[in-house]
């Protein structure tokens, strides 16, 4: 029995996850709580035993996009054009995981869970960063940080209301473009 409940209680934080997903798209992260739970199939007290508030929600969120980014980046050879390659998986992701960033924005720069978030997105990107920068491939002067900031400009372009897959696409495009070597 106590497998079958172990069973069930991944299940349902893989529903309610999947749940906030969809909901966080349509409404943003101030959606209702309840309406998360309601299209997960829940009940209030089991959404609330897996996340008791907003804030563990998002967190959870957060670990499962860094984690698909971790992932794709340890997967991905280092050549002198794989950062493009990672900010390609990156923007793939950003629309999907794009509200959490409005959360993110609104929290304090000393977050904790934002800093080492931010620390582990750096540390994906370097390899692939610094074999672009040797090969002269990106601006001279592109930093870890930069890639942050193109990020956040990709969430902005996500949530924009009417904006549209083909203009995410011209947002995207744009901003790469920005990255490459003038010279």
């Amino acid at each position: 029995m106590a497998v079958k409940r172990r069973a069930d209680f991944a299940e349902n934080r893989l529903r309610i996850l999947s749940a906030a997903d969809e909901i966080f798209v349509e409404r943003g992260v101030g959606a209702p709580l309840d309406s998360i739970a309601q299209r997960a199939g829940v009940g209030r007290a089991t959404f609330f035993r897996h996340f008791p508030d907003r804030r563990a929600l998002i967190n959870e969120m957060l670990e499962l996009f860094l984690v698909k980014l971790e992932e794709a980046s340890a997967t991905l050879a280092v050549t002198d054009r794989s950062i493009f390659d990672i900010t390609g998986q990156l923007y793939d992701e950003m629309i999907h995981y794009a509200p959490i960033a409005d959360f993110l924005r609104a929290q304090s720069r000393e977050d904790p869970v934002l800093l080492q978030a931010i620390d582990r997105f750096h540390a994906l990107l370097r390899p692939h960063l610094v074999r672009a920068l040797e090969a002269k491939v990106v601006r001279s002067d592109l930093r870890e940080a930069d890639i942050v900031i193109f990020a956040v400009m990709l969430a902005a372009a996500a949530t924009t209301p009417n904006i549209g897959p083909e203009g995410r696409r011209a947002a995207y495009d744009l901003m790469l473009r920005g990255l490459h070597n003038q010279g």
